[in-house]
């Protein structure tokens, strides 16, 4: 688990204060008037400069601070073991936000994980395996990872990445600790990261839960996921928008796709979109990865993934719900994988 520290001090910037609109006086020998005139305040729109690491740190903060989050702090009614109704957290909450760095900061983030490629390695993910009952690992086809680290040979490699792994963390999890119960709140300096790339001819990801279905022996502390696409920023037009997508009518594949969303038996296709940001319950939500095509360079699908953790106070980690597992896992090829 990587803890950005150097670039933390940065995240105390603040934006330009607003200022005051004053009127217009009046002069001349007439007798003087007095009236009162509301002071109206104009907000003044902060100039962000995203060429310094300041700026960039800032308007991703800005980003965070005026996004909707509030799908994954929606309360349903859950039957509990005795039977009794309680409420708690939609384990199935997904959080889907287009446009959400602008076209500039994205292009140059995709720049950056172009440079990596040479760096990546076949991608391991693991996997309960019923007949051995231990955890074994597998390689995902045609997928290539690595995991973005800080310091100053890591800063100097991907800036932009780095910039954002530490702003998106301490942000969001502030953000969200706001309005979640304490079983939820998430660690504000600490997480895990995946930069991938699918290369197409086929690549995909086998139906997961993110942390091996909250199993404490694994000692999984991933909490909430946040993945954001860094393709071109007019890929996958011509789809409808979310959440209406659909994987068939696209040829290039590499659809994330939500299950049990909205409903039970439900799937919701996700379009990696480049600039769409997604966020989820790392610990409940069963999701996969179709088969991915990349005609072009273009095409190839670069998802950086950000794993914010539980806060080791209060967070709490949920095993994956019985009926769940059931329902979309058996005792074979299948079974609760770890993504």
């Amino acid at each position: 688990m990587t803890l950005f520290i150097l670039l933390l001090v940065l995240l105390c910037l603040s934006s330009a204060d607003a200022f005051a609109a004053g009127g217009f006086g009046g002069g001349g020998k007439k007798k003087a008037v007095k009236t009162k005139k509301k002071n109206k305040s104009v907000k003044k729109q902060p100039v962000i400069n995203l060429f310094t690491p300041e700026g960039r740190l800032e308007h991703i903060k800005s980003r965070v601070n005026a996004a909707d989050f509030s799908p994954v702090s929606k309360l349903i009614l859950k039957r509990l073991d005795d039977g009794q109704i309680a409420l708690d957290i939609d384990p199935n909450g997904i959080v889907v936000i287009d446009n959400f760095l602008g076209n500039e900061l994205i292009t140059s983030m995709r720049a950056e994980a172009l440079s990596l490629m040479p760096k990546m390695v076949p991608s391991q993910s693991t996997r309960w395996d019923e007949e051995t009952q231990s955890v074994i690992p597998y390689e995902k086809k045609g997928v290539l990872s690595m995991q973005i680290e800080g310091g100053t040979a890591g800063y100097a490699a991907s800036p932009r990445l780095v910039e954002y792994i530490v702003s998106l963390t301490n942000n969001l999890s502030r953000k969200l600790n706001q309005v979640l119960p304490d079983v939820y709140h998430l660690a504000t300096e600490e997480q895990t990261n995946k930069l991938a790339v699918c290369l197409g001819d086929g690549s995909y990801y086998d139906k997961h839960i993110d942390n091996l279905g909250g199993s404490a022996d694994a000692g999984d502390q991933r909490k909430l996921t946040a993945l954001i696409y860094l393709q071109p920023p007019n890929s996958h037009d011509g789809q409808p928008p979310y959440p209406n997508e659909k994987v068939e009518d696209d040829p290039r594949g590499g659809y994330f796709r939500a299950y049990d969303v909205p409903e039970e038996g439900d799937v919701t296709c996700i379009a990696p979109r480049g600039d769409r940001l997604v966020v989820f319950w790392s610990d409940s939500l069963v999701h996969d990865v179709s088969p991915s095509f990349a005609p072009s360079e273009d095409d190839k699908r670069f998802a950086l993934t950000i794993w914010l953790v539980a806060d080791k106070n209060t967070g709490e980690i949920k095993g994956t719900d019985a009926e769940v597992s059931a329902r979309h896992f058996d005792a074979g090829e299948n079974s609760i994988g770890k993504g």
